[in-house]
C-alpha cells in the first residue's frame, strides 16, 4: 500500500527533493495518512534515499488528509471538466454537461467519486479512457449502489432507484421492525405545534430519527411533507411529534420496496405540479408549498418548504 501511494506521490508530481532550507522550520511526514507533525527525520519511513538523507521534500500540491486537499481536488477536477468542453449546473456545483453533435454525456460528482452516463456508450467509454489517462482512477462499471444508500438496479428497458437497505437499518436502529404497518405516512387530520400541551422527548433521539429519514427522502418522495413539517421541531420535540415521526416508519414499514422507476420514454414531456396547505402552520399562520416535476415517464425532482410570507 505504501509503495502504491509513494508511486502516485511520484507521479502527481507532488514534492520534490530539495537541500534543507536554513532559514525555515521543517516537518516530518507520518506515514500514511500524512498527518504532519514534528519530526527529527523528514522522509517517509522506508524510502529513505541512499545519500540525500540530508535532504527535504518541498511540497508542491495537496496530499491526502490535509485540510485543503479536498478544496484543491475538486479545483482540478472541475478545471479539466471545463477545459473539455463540458458545462456546470447553475443550481449544482458539481454537475456537468456534455454535448457533442446530438450526444449528450452527463458528469456527476461526489467527493472523488463520479459518476459518468450518456446517450452515447463510445463517448462515454472514451471519456472514461481519458479520464484514467489524466487520473488515477479505477472504473467500477455499472453503476449498483451510490451514495445516500441509494440502490440502483438497471435493464435495458428501466432504471429502479430505492434505499430498500437503508430503509431496513433505520427500522432496525429505532427497534421498529417488528412494527404495524399504516397506509399512509401521516393522519391527513394531524395539527402540529411547538406548544401542544404534551411532555417534551428526549431531542437528540428525535433529531437521529429526523436525520435519518431525511436521507431516506431521496428516493421516497411520499414522505417528503411529513418529514420536512417534523424537522421545524427539532429543538421543541414532544411526544406528539415523535408519534408522528414513529408513524412514518410504522408507514416504511409496508413500503420497504417502494423507489423511483425511470422507464424508456419516446415522449418527454414536462410537467409541473404544485400545491399549498393554506396557512397550515398554527404558530405562524404560513402555508407550505409542495411541487414537483416529471419528464417523460416518471418524476425527478420533488421539494416542499414553508413559504416566507403570510398569504
Amino acid at each position: 500500500m505504501e509503495k502504491e501511494e509513494m508511486s502516485m506521490i511520484h507521479k502527481n508530481k507532488t514534492w520534490e527533493m530539495v537541500e534543507r532550507p536554513e532559514d525555515r522550520k521543517v516537518i516530518g511526514v507520518k506515514w500514511i495518512r500524512y498527518n504532519l507533525i514534528g519530526a527529527n527525520s523528514e522522509h517517509p519511513e522506508g524510502f529513505v534515499k541512499q545519500g540525500e538523507e540530508d535532504k527535504v521534500y518541498l511540497l508542491e500540491k495537496a496530499i491526502y488528509g490535509l485540510k485543503q486537499a479536498p478544496r484543491v481536488w475538486y479545483n482540478r477536477i472541475d478545471d479539466y471538466l471545463l477545459n473539455i468542453g463540458s458545462a456546470k449546473s447553475l443550481s449544482k456545483s458539481t454537475f456537468y454537461v456534455k454535448h457533442k453533435g446530438n450526444n449528450l454525456l452527463i458528469v456527476s460528482l461526489y467527493v472523488d467519486d463520479l459518476l459518468v452516463t450518456g446517450d452515447n456508450t463510445r463517448l462515454v467509454e472514451k471519456f472514461k479512457q481519458e479520464m484514467m489517462q489524466v487520473f488515477e482512477m479505477t472504473d467500477l462499471s455499472l453503476m449498483t449502489y451510490y451514495f445516500l444508500r441509494i440502490e440502483i438496479k438497471q435493464n435495458e428497458n428501466e432504471v429502479f432507484v430505492c434505499q430498500r437497505k437503508y430503509a431496513k437499518e433505520i427500522l432496525k436502529k429505532f427497534q421498529m421492525e417488528e412494527c404495524k404497518f399504516v397506509s399512509t405516512p401521516m393522519n391527513q387530520k394531524e395539527k402540529l405545534s411547538k406548544k401542544d400541551g404534551t411532555d417534551k422527548v428526549y431531542e437528540g433521539y428525535y433529531r437521529r430519527l429526523i436525520g435519518c429519514l431525511m436521507y431516506l427522502i431521496a428516493t421516497r418522495p411520499d414522505i417528503l411533507f411529513v418529514v420536512s413539517l417534523l424537522s421545524r421541531f427539532m429543538h421543541c420535540a414532544s411526544e406528539v411529534h415523535l408519534r408522528v415521526a414513529k408513524r412514518i416508519l410504522n408507514y416504511v414499514k409496508g413500503t420497504i420496496d417502494y423507489g423511483v422507476k425511470f422507464e424508456r420514454s419516446h415522449e418527454f414531456r414536462f410537467y409541473g405540479f404544485s400545491d399549498s396547505d393554506w396557512a397550515g402552520s398554527i404558530n405562524d399562520m404560513k402555508s407550505t408549498s409542495r411541487c414537483c416535476f416529471s419528464l417523460g415517464s416518471r418524476v425527478f425532482s420533488w421539494c416542499t418548504k414553508k413559504q416566507e410570507i403570510v398569504a
